[in-house]
């Protein structure tokens, strides 16, 4: 063995002798979860690419070896008319993965399963899109009773046959989209006032919108994103100042109005997907303590749990603006009498800005950063935090998908996509793959290449 070749990979003019596809699937399948350790072993050569693209094959296997946790990647950050950025996290194959943002002025209502539900300003339609494979679905605007400005709500359902763990990247899709009913400025009624609240549901098999589902009550959203049930059943939506939670359940079209308990109203908190026998969660900052709220079917009242006390990991001298409430020694909710007094100098308050799409974590913004908190274990460990202004955080996990290859992706501009119209932005597109494969030996040596660069 020569010394500069000291792992045995021979010239690069030497073929590479090809193992048999079951011993390749198996050194595969405990590669990490991240999507672009098959990006790179899909683009080594075309015997591999046709391997990791069996999705019969070895897609299903890889993402059941890896308990069908997709990892995160990264997490898009909101502010309210800001703009959506991506801040990827340091722990990928290749080091961060940085996906692109779409245009301003577009933000999020959330994401599912590695797509993202995005809305516009001055009326703009809805629309699906997918970073990682840079695939885009506008969708129609909803009914002519809603009008924009009006308060609403919206939510994406992925329609995967999870069952047998398919690729949702490619998979159908619904939007349930919920807004109040605005009356028309008129000399006898007072201006802009809710009456009624409606859903409806947006289906992509269809490409059209379903009937109205109507509840007698107005409801207020306030922009946080919704929740999507587990068994994609059931869709939440926490509105009216943290006071009540709408529910529409998508099987028999129906609308429920809950309220929520008093110490929660008026607070920020965030509603995330059930975990156990719950049907949603209610998640956010008391006091000194991370507090989770739920209810289950048949059971009367609220049930609630300390997650985790922040002393635990901030600065001791910490000080937070609401401490009219304390967990006593028996673990129920106290009220203290004493009289608040501002302090301009006090740190920022700690805020739930985020949770996971299976409702098992939440992202907690500290002015240390942004803390990853297990809803479960009261676990934490600290994330890259944005560097622009955000008030919500939308993570982001994935596997890798077939649809498209992602190791070549670029930017590139465009001025004819339909979510701008005329105005010039920036999309995802993947390059072809070229007709010359890579041998190992070559991919070897442009990844050490790579690491001696960043070093």
């Amino acid at each position: 063995m020569e010394e500069n070749d000291p792992l045995g990979l021979g010239s690069g003019d030497q073929p590479t002798r090809q193992l048999p596809d079951d011993l390749l699937r198996n050194v595969f399948l405990r590669l990490p979860p991240d999507p672009s350790a098959l990006a790179f072993v899909s683009e080594a050569c075309k015997s591999w690419l046709r391997i990791v693209h069996d999705d019969a094959n070895f897609l299903r296997s890889f993402r059941e070896a890896h308990r069908n946790a997709p990892p995160l990647l990264g997490f898009f950050s909101d502010a309210v008319y800001g703009e959506l950025h991506f801040t990827p996290t340091p722990t990928n194959f290749y080091g961060a993965m940085n996906l692109p943002a779409p245009p301003p002025p577009f933000h999020a209502y959330g994401c599912t399963h590695g797509r993202l539900l995005l809305h516009g300003s001055g009326g703009e339609p809805l629309l699906v899109w997918d970073p990682l494979t840079g695939e885009e679905h506008l969708v129609p605007s909803p009914p002519p009773r809603f009008l924009p400005g009006q308060s609403c709500g919206a939510a994406l359902v992925c329609d995967a046959d999870h069952a047998h763990n398919g690729d949702c990247h490619s998979s159908p899709f619904r939007v349930v989209f919920a807004y109040s009913e605005l009356v028309p400025l008129r000399s006898s009624h007072p201006p802009l006032v809710p009456r009624h609240t409606f859903a409806c549901v947006y289906s992509s098999v269809t490409s059209s919108w379903g009937p109205v589902a109507t509840i007698d009550v107005c409801c207020h959203f306030d922009g946080k994103p919704g929740a999507v049930s587990g068994n994609s059943a059931a869709v939440y939506w926490l509105t009216g100042e943290a006071s009540k939670v709408l529910e529409f359940h998508l099987d028999t079209q129906r609308l429920v109005l809950t309220e929520t308990p008093l110490e929660v109203r008026g607070c920020e908190f965030l509603i995330t997907p059930a975990m156990d026998a719950a049907r949603f969660s209610l998640v956010g900052v008391i006091g000194d303590y991370v507090l989770l709220f739920w209810r289950e079917d048949g059971v009367a009242g609220w049930i609630h749990r300390t997650i985790l006390p922040l002393d635990d990991f901030l600065p001791a001298d910490h000080a937070y603006a609401n401490q009219h409430l304390q967990i006593g020694e028996d673990g129920l909710l106290r009220s203290d009498d004493d009289e608040y007094e501002d302090e301009l100098d006090a740190p920022m308050e700690p805020k739930v800005v985020g949770f996971s799409e299976q409702g098992d974590a939440v992202f907690l913004h500290t002015e240390l950063g942004v803390f990853m908190i297990d809803l479960k274990s009261g676990g934490h460990q600290q994330v890259p935090t944005p560097t622009t202004y955000f008030t919500r955080v939308y993570p982001y996990s994935t596997f890798y998908t077939a649809v498209r290859p992602l190791h070549r992706f670029v930017l590139l501009p465009t001025h004819n996509s339909p979510i701008t119209r005329s105005r010039p932005h920036w999309v995802l597109r993947s390059s072809a793959v070229g007709e010359e494969a890579l041998g190992w030996h070559d991919c070897c040596r442009q990844r050490s290449s790579a690491s001696s660069l960043q070093q």
